[in-house]
């Protein structure tokens, strides 16, 4: 168990060190894959199937093979040659269907017999039998009859039925049997008796044979395989296509064997496309080594991400670069950089833009202009997406990407010495499109990415900030008060994220769904009680542990709803590993002298908070809950609470693992104390309104209206972190 225990961080740790080296090598292998596809010279020799040939066209040398268009060809006609096979036993059948005739007709018998009821009730009678449709006309002509016609006919419909339906009748030959029994009514027959015969023999006709598909496959494949070998024989120099006439498969097939349409790859392209993708592999890992790895917690999802992006867009490329001349001006280069810049930051973005910007106008081959194209375009696009938290933003960028594109047109065709001011026109219009393209399929980017690889996208986000959303409106109806603080919480962070730059769409959404688990037992939360304290009647233990259940509770509900990942870190995370103090400071006074209390039960399970958001939120949850409690009315009352708030995590090393920086943490101490002064802004008082007040206060109005009351002088907030306050 123990070897076990201290194994699984080494394997952790292995599977982690390994990761940007697998990512390395599925992106060059990938890469090389990708871009040598069809990489291929093919020779003078341009000939299409169905087309008449340009010239005449000799064999180099003499051949002899087996030809596998004219064996594919010759067993196709051998399998259509076999008939489709059936498989039945008609006696059966027909015996069935005459037993059939027997009920039908003794039924029939028991309706005519019926002196009680009257021609329409029979005739209902008639005309509800099951396996038999009986017209108006039919029916009264079967009343009508006379006992002895009735026999006749009767005995007609069986011999009829009987001897037809011992032949083998398929399925598509029904319609001919029945023409057939209406044929073979006897001539002797009355006009009555014929109408009757020729109406109902023809409805017991069957098939009495169905298709064994098993068989005909058998058959077929046998008559298939008995076909063959074809060989052929090409003389040198034998002309193999004649000038004006249509070219074959065959002749394909004959020109692919002397090797005149042999395609044959180049290893000094594949060498040079392979060192071209190694180095741009290299450049990349490198840098996310660099800036991302030491930070970056959930390596393995972001480098598969990153990876999937970076092939399917590489499949693009290479798609636009074989089609027509136009088609690399509609390669949407700037969708990869929007998505990159959103995912994981700007300077990735920039860095991965250039290098397949690079490797496009390699492919070209070695064309600067498109080069140029595809960075100008994905660079503009970066630094013009702002906000992107907005779906409008995203469009604002191609529009700026597409600018970006028609300036690089403009560049590489006003210095031509003949100016095809059409075809730069439409070069231009290919630009445009593309600018639209890449902002709708990075919205489309986004969907597929949260769906696939649980990343929080824009989109999301905006779903998930909708206050009608079902888990806010659970809360609300729930636990009203978490739900108030939940909101204040939200534009409390979201003040701050915004000085620091940090994803304030993100936080917002986080700090809405921070607190979920409390709508369990929204009682022992203060913000929700109405002046019943249930912690009251409860030990110290008991209640740290309901108070820090809401946590593990949060995160129940978040996976049940299926929140983002990352919207599930800020309910793990909201509290650190602090100390519920208060009731750890209870425990304390009702032990016995000398007996020690484990602060571990006291305690939130964590983790610390491991991104600049979670930071936020952390900070801000409890600076809102122990402002709601402290009501501080001064602007150093509310100075002194938060800093003391905050350097109370900073010495705790809450913040540790964060990413924030000093400066970032001074903003944020600047953007708290700015709205919370806001908030508890305190108005003076003035006389004329002690009508409004409760009677114990009336009496201070003319004092409070000339000097608001100070804070108390022992008011020092003290970050006491239980949910009696937040």
């Amino acid at each position: 168990m123990t070897d076990q225990t201290d194994g699984q961080p080494r394997w952790r740790k292995l599977i982690q060190g390994s990761l940007l080296w697998v990512f390395a090598a599925a992106m060059t292998l990938g890469l090389t894959l990708i871009f040598s596809f069809n990489l291929v010279t093919a020779s003078d020799v341009e000939v299409t199937v169905g087309q008449p040939a340009g010239e005449d066209i000799f064999s180099p040398r003499s051949i002899t093979y087996e030809s596998d268009v004219l064996l594919a060809s010759e067993r196709a006609k051998a399998r259509a040659a076999v008939p489709e096979q059936y498989i039945g036993d008609g006696s059966d059948i027909g015996r069935s269907q005459l037993g059939l005739v027997t009920a039908v007709f003794s039924f029939i018998d028991a309706v005519r017999a019926d002196t009680l009821a009257t021609t329409e009730t029979k005739l209902a009678y008639l005309q509800a039998i099951e396996s038999l449709t009986i017209q108006q006309q039919t029916g009264l002509e079967l009343l009508e009859l006379s006992s002895a016609d009735y026999d006749v006919a009767k005995r007609e419909i069986s011999r009829i039925v009987g001897d037809l339906m011992r032949q083998d009748i398929r399925e598509d030959q029904v319609r001919e049997y029945q023409f057939i029994a209406r044929r073979e009514a006897s001539l002797e027959l009355t006009q009555l008796q014929e109408n009757v015969v020729t109406n109902i023999a023809p409805q017991f006709i069957v098939p009495t044979v169905f298709p064994d598909p098993d068989a005909t496959a058998a058959l077929r494949e046998a008559a298939a395989e008995a076909v063959g070998p074809f060989v052929i024989t090409i003389a040198d120099n034998e002309r193999i296509v004649r000038q004006g006439e249509p070219v074959t498969d065959l002749d394909i097939e004959k020109l692919t064997q002397v090797g005149l349409l042999q395609r044959q790859l180049d290893w000094r392209d594949l060498a040079a496309i392979f060192v071209a993708s190694l180095l741009s592999v290299v450049l990349m890992t490198m840098y996310w080594h660099q800036f991302f790895w030491p930070h970056l917690r959930d390596n393995g999802r972001y480098l598969t991400v990153l990876t999937s992006l970076l092939l399917v867009f590489a499949a693009i490329a290479k798609l636009m670069l074989t089609g027509g001349s136009f088609f690399p001006y509609l390669f949407p280069m700037a969708a990869l950089s929007m998505l990159l810049s959103v995912i994981y930051d700007v300077r990735l973005s920039l860095t991965v833009t250039i290098i397949m910007a690079a490797l496009f106008g390699f492919l070209a081959p070695n064309s600067l202009e498109l080069a140029a194209y595809t960075a100008v375009g994905g660079i503009l696009a970066i630094l013009t997406l702002q906000d992107a938290q907005r779906i409008n933003a995203f469009f604002r960028a191609g529009l700026a990407a597409a600018i970006g594109y028609c300036a690089v047109i403009l560049v590489f065709r006003l210095n031509q010495d003949i100016i095809d001011v059409l075809d730069m026109l439409e070069l231009m219009g290919y630009a445009v499109v593309n600018g639209i393209l890449s902002s709708a399929l990075t919205l489309v980017g986004f969907f597929i990415m949260g769906s696939l690889f649980g990343i929080t996208t824009t989109l999301q986000l905006q779903e998930l900030a909708r206050l009608d959303h079902p888990l806010l409106q659970e809360l609300l109806r729930r636990a009203p008060g978490t739900y108030h603080h939940s909101i204040m919480v939200a534009n409390l962070a979201e003040q701050a994220a915004e000085q620091i730059k940090a994803n304030s769409a993100l936080i917002r959404v986080g700090a809405f769904y921070h607190d979920i688990g409390k709508m369990n037992r929204p009682p022992f939360y203060s913000e929700n009680q109405e002046g019943v304290n249930p912690h009251d009647a409860l030990d110290p233990q008991t209640s740290a542990r309901i108070i820090l259940s809401h946590v593990s509770d949060g995160l129940d509900l978040a996976k049940r709803y299926r929140l983002p990942y990352r919207i599930q870190r800020f309910i793990a995370e909201h509290h650190g590993t602090r100390l519920v103090k208060g009731f750890y400071f209870k425990a304390q006074e009702l032990v016995d002298e000398g007996e020690v209390i484990d602060p571990t039960k006291f305690r939130y399970a964590g983790p610390r908070p491991r991104s600049r958001e979670t930071a936020v939120v952390m900070l801000a949850d409890v600076i809102e809950s122990t402002s709601r409690a402290l009501q501080p009315n001064s602007e150093k009352a509310i100075e002194k609470l938060v800093n003391s708030l905050i350097d109370e995590d900073l010495t705790e090393g809450q913040l540790d693992e964060s990413g924030l920086t000093l400066g970032d943490i001074r903003k944020i101490r600047e953007s708290f104390i700015k709205t919370l002064k806001g908030r508890f802004h305190v108005r003076v008082k003035y006389p004329g309104n002690e009508a409004l007040l409760p009677e114990n206060e009336q009496a201070g109005v003319a004092e409070t209206a000339v000097a608001p009351a100070n804070p108390p002088a022992n008011g020092t907030p003290t970050a006491v972190n239980n949910e009696e306050v937040s």
